[in-house]
Parts: structure tokens; sequence; C-alpha cells
């Protein structure tokens, strides 16, 4: 016999539950700058499991310390659903869209494995010191394009980088190339 809390969860699907039925996998979502705090809190009132990867970290001002909680990975979110769910998550204000496979589209979202969340959660939850985020290894001459900000879209070669940005040729025609400075974060590889 069946009782009453297994008989909600059975699909309508013969023999099968809604665990097997709707699996669920990670995925990211951008958020808007600084508002990752906001999307998190959104998300633990509407009971949806996620995963903000921060770490604490101990900042001076001039007249006293205090230990800080650290977004580690700025304007991305992970969350714990089925791909049902999506839609209604992403009608907050605060979320920009899911994180997609390149060339796929917004159909496609980038599914991240369980595995690359509990390493991520490991490295962040026993490193004793600050870890910083770097979404790929960039090297003077890589051709990339700016993903997220004012200038998305945009493609060009990187003439030199360093800890947090990198300057950018970007071709304008015959008159030559825009040079520009830019946050590594916001772009990736060709």
């Amino acid at each position: 016999m069946i009782s009453a809390k297994e008989s909600r969860r059975v699909s309508s699907v013969i023999g099968t539950d809604d665990r097997e039925a709707h699996p669920k996998s990670w995925i990211a979502l951008y958020t808007r700058p600084r508002s990752e705090k906001k999307v998190r809190a959104y998300l633990d009132s509407i009971g949806v499991e996620n995963y903000l990867p921060v770490q604490n970290q101990l900042r001076q001002w001039s007249d006293r310390k205090k230990l800080v909680e650290v977004v580690v990975i700025p304007m991305v979110i992970f969350v714990l659903i089925d791909k049902s769910e999506i839609s209604n998550i992403i009608n907050n204000s605060l979320i920009i869209k899911p994180l997609s496979l390149p060339g796929g589209g917004m159909k496609e979202h980038a599914v991240i494995p369980e595995c690359q969340i509990a390493r991520l959660k490991f490295i962040l939850g026993q490193s004793e010191y600050p870890v910083s985020f770097d979404p790929a290894i960039l090297k003077v001459n890589d051709k990339v394009r700016v993903v997220r900000g004012p200038l998305m879209g945009l493609t060009g070669e990187i003439l030199n980088c360093d800890d947090k940005f990198l300057d950018l040729a970007v071709p304008v025609g015959i008159s030559g190339v825009a040079r520009l400075k830019i946050e590594k974060i916001n772009v990736e590889v060709l």
C-alpha cells in the first residue's frame, strides 16, 4: 500500500516518481551586478536549492577591520532544479538569464556536473587564503568575445593581460584597431 506522502510524488508515468520523471541538475544563473546575495535570498524564500560561492575575507578600512562575505564568481549563482522549473525562477528582475552552452542559444542550458559544485565547495571551505576565479586561462594573442557588460558582442585579440584586466584590440575597419581595457570576467575565448 502507498502512503499519502508517496502517492503525491507518483507521476502520471506508471512506475516512476517525480524525481525520476524530472531529474534535477545544477545550472548557473547570471544575475545583475552586485545582486547575487539578493537572488540567493529570493531562491531560499521560494524553496529552490542554490549555491552561491562565497568566502569570508578580512577587510580593513581606515578605522576598523571586519570579516566580510565576498562573492567569488561575480554575477553567478548555481541552482539545483529540473529544466521545467527554470521559467518560474527567471521571472525575477535580478536574474538576467541561465548560462547557456556556446552556440546553443537560450534553449540549451549548460548543466554543471555535481562533482564540479562539490569541488568548488571543498576549495572554498578549506582554503585559508582568498580564492579568486578566472573563467578561463587567457593569454596574449587569444581571440576573445565580450559576453557581459555594455560592450557585449565585441570580438578582439588580447594584447596584454594582468590579474584582473586585459588590453583588447578590436578591429574597426580600414582605420585600424580600437584598444580598450576590459575586465577578464567579461570575456570568453573564441
